[in-house]
């Protein structure tokens, strides 16, 4: 089944994807949902993700970084202070713990200045009233960034929840 580049849902019969709205024409082959799923397509998309990484800090600075929350990133220093970053989940942590094959994938952080982490979760409390408690924490290391046309349409999503 093929859907859209920009948002990963079926597009509909027409130029424009009825779930996000976006104008497929410059799209020249749609990609198939496993395609798009793993990050890269075949189609040739009308947005470069590196020009709406800059569009997305730029918007998202001028608005004064709603939603931006901190971080820990790696492991305390020998004073018992952990480094943080400020940034934006791009892509959450998609994990199963509980219920059929146990699965775990880490999700995305971009910080205000630019750079990409990786977010990782960890499951704490087990034997405890407030079971599951996730906490999450950020590489401390940068990564590169994942330029694949689905960032795009994440990053459009973290725009649009904080109001920016």
């Amino acid at each position: 089944m093929r859907v859209c580049p920009f948002c990963g849902r079926p597009p509909g019969a027409g130029v424009f994807c009825e779930a996000c709205g976006r104008n497929l024409a410059a799209v020249e082959r749609l990609p198939t949902a496993e395609e798009w799923k793993a990050g890269g397509s075949e189609a040739e998309v009308a947005v470069d993700p590196a020009a709406a990484v800059a569009a997305f800090l730029a918007a998202m600075h001028d608005a004064g970084d709603p939603g931006a929350t901190d971080f820990p990133a790696g492991k305390p220093s020998m004073l018992g202070r952990t480094r943080r970053v400020r940034g934006w989940v791009v892509r959450a942590v998609d994990r199963e713990d509980f219920e059929g094959p146990k699965r775990y994938e880490p999700g995305l952080v971009l910080t205000v200045d630019g750079a990409f982490h990786q977010l990782d979760s960890e499951l704490r409390g087990w034997g405890q009233r407030d079971f599951p408690t996730f906490n999450h924490s950020a590489s401390a290391e940068p990564v590169d960034a994942p330029l694949a046309p689905r960032l795009v349409a994440e990053l459009d999503a973290v725009r649009a929840s904080n109001g920016a």
